[in-house]
């Protein structure tokens, strides 16, 4: 298995003669674009109906815990990233830290799949997309693996899968959203009864 993640790697990882075109934007797709995740989330919270903000509150509660999956994951097993085994370019700084799983394109995966799973499936399918662009970023500019990415995907799918589950336990999903929305309405009145109206 090793040996095909690395086989794998090598054939996506970016050659010492890249141009830096496809440099600059594997930089953005691997450093920047999780930026979306956080407006995106806002976006529907803010614009969305009761049931976008439902969606909104279960992909951030997922996300949350996938990635103290991947903080539980890393720190019981290490695996070494590619630029510290000398293994191909590595075009983007990044700490000599354990490679398995990607955060990265765990955010983005679990976001995908909780947005599915909420029946917002359009909305799901691309950020799904930009999440594999992502985890194909992170192997191009070489600090990550392939089977790093593959790794996100499954945790991504247990964490958006398993979160909803546990908050319908006693209907928490909906006392949290209420908790939530009555919060909002006292810090933005205004905006609040806007979206009522929505």
């Amino acid at each position: 298995m090793e040996e095909l993640n690395r086989t794998l790697f090598l054939a996506i990882n970016a050659s010492a003669h890249a141009s830096l075109e496809m440099r600059f934007l594997a930089t953005f797709l691997a450093q920047w674009l999780i930026t979306s995740v956080p407006l995106l989330l806002i976006g529907l919270w803010l614009r969305g109906s009761r049931h976008h903000r439902a969606a909104a509150v279960t992909a951030t509660l997922s996300i949350v815990f996938a990635l103290g999956c991947n903080l539980l994951i890393s720190g019981l097993w290490f695996h070494p990233r590619p630029f510290m085994l000398g293994l191909g370019q590595n075009f983007l700084e990044h700490v000599p830290e354990s490679s398995f799983p990607s955060d990265h394109a765990t955010v983005m995966f679990t976001l995908a799949v909780a947005l599915m799973l909420a029946s917002l499936r359009k909305l799901g399918a691309l950020v799904l997309l930009l999440g594999a662009m992502v985890g194909w970023a992170r192997v191009y500019l070489g600090v990550h693996f392939p089977f790093d990415i593959a790794g996100s995907l499954l945790v991504s799918l247990i964490s958006a899968w398993l979160v909803p589950q546990v908050l319908s336990w006693r209907h928490l999903d909906e006392r949290l959203l209420d908790v939530l929305e009555c919060l909002y309405q006292r810090v933005f009145p205004a905006n609040a009864r806007r979206n009522n109206h929505l």
